[in-house]
């Protein structure tokens, strides 16, 4: 073959001397690449597909058969088996109502894993980490799936529960506003967390909690006239931080070990959220697509500050 020019399309041309006949080589692996670029142009940039299209010349209903056999792809993307991180922060995100979450593992070096699940317990979680070697330590919301997982597969590794998971689960018990003392005070030593950075502030976190049940002892026993407990909301927060207290301070002997889920919270699940606004519209195969190349091109550009605090804008009650 020699080349011969080119078609009226622009292609390249050859012609074989002993046949006498002119073809077009059609690089499938080439056209493939094409494609997969216009699809994340269309899903990672800010034009819609009719936009897109115009701009490539084509029609919006090519682009969109161009693109289906992308979306019958598996866009799974879970880690090599026996492969081993320091400190593993977990998380998960719903991206199609209750019905489809994705399941996302960043390691301390931004190693993105990700797999698909239609929920958030045990069993997505032991198929997700199953290929995973036991990592040092495991930072995660407490989510009791997650919690045991760890405690039953990787009985060696430390548990770090998220301490602004914890904050907003006394909110949601307490409100932001609580009217009596005992909840102004517990809900304010929560804010107080953020503040423990030496086994010193942690001893001093401690005791404060252990004077705080002692005080209102009498009030957590004190019952209605129907004979139930008066403040049960209380009494759950109560139990709610007895559960988490062995797990809340592992980030203090763990050097690099973040108390907070944030890099997953703040970074990717924000990516992921922005995506599924852009392009709304999309069924559940295409926003498993959406957010896998979303994972995929995710780079952090340099060091980002938590997103997500609470403000303080109260009267700290203890000193």
């Amino acid at each position: 073959m020699q080349r011969h020019g080119v078609t009226s399309a622009g292609r390249e041309r050859y012609f074989c001397a002993t046949c006498k006949k002119a073809v077009v080589v059609d690089r499938k692996d080439t056209r493939l690449r094409h494609t997969k670029d216009r699809l994340v142009t269309w899903l990672t940039g800010v034009e819609n597909k009719q936009t897109l299209a115009n701009r490539l010349g084509v029609t919006r209903r090519t682009l969109s058969n161009e693109f289906k056999a992308f979306f019958l792809e598996n866009p799974d993307q879970k880690p090599p088996h026996g492969f081993r991180a320091k400190i593993l922060t977990v998380d998960a995100k719903f991206i199609h109502g209750s019905v489809l979450c994705v399941l996302v593992a960043l390691t301390e070096k931004d190693e993105l894993f990700w797999q698909f699940a239609t929920g958030e317990n045990n069993a997505t979680w032991t198929s997700f980490l199953e290929g995973f070697a036991p990592p040092d330590v495991v930072v995660a919301d407490g989510q009791k799936g997650m919690a045991l997982f760890v405690k039953t597969h990787w009985p060696t590794t430390r548990f770090q529960r998220c301490h602004f998971h914890m904050v907003a689960l006394v909110i949601h018990y307490l409100s932001r506003h609580p009217e009596e003392k005992a909840e102004l005070q517990i809900l304010d030593l929560m804010y107080r967390l953020k503040r423990v950075k030496t086994h010193d502030d942690k001893q001093q976190w401690l005791m404060f909690r252990t004077i705080w049940e002692k005080q209102y002892e009498k009030l957590f026993a004190e019952k209605n006239a129907n004979g139930g407990y008066r403040y049960r909301k209380l009494r759950a927060v109560r139990l709610i931080l007895r559960r988490a207290l062995p797990d809340l301070f592992t980030y203090l002997d763990i050097p690099g070990c973040p108390n907070t889920t944030n890099a997953v919270e703040g970074w990717v699940n924000t990516a992921i959220a922005e995506g599924l606004r852009r392009h709304r519209g999309l069924h559940l195969n295409q926003k498993k697509t959406l957010v896998s190349i979303i994972l995929s091109h995710l780079k952090r550009k340099k060091k980002e500050k938590p997103t997500r605090t609470f403000s303080e804008n109260h009267t700290p009650i203890f000193p």
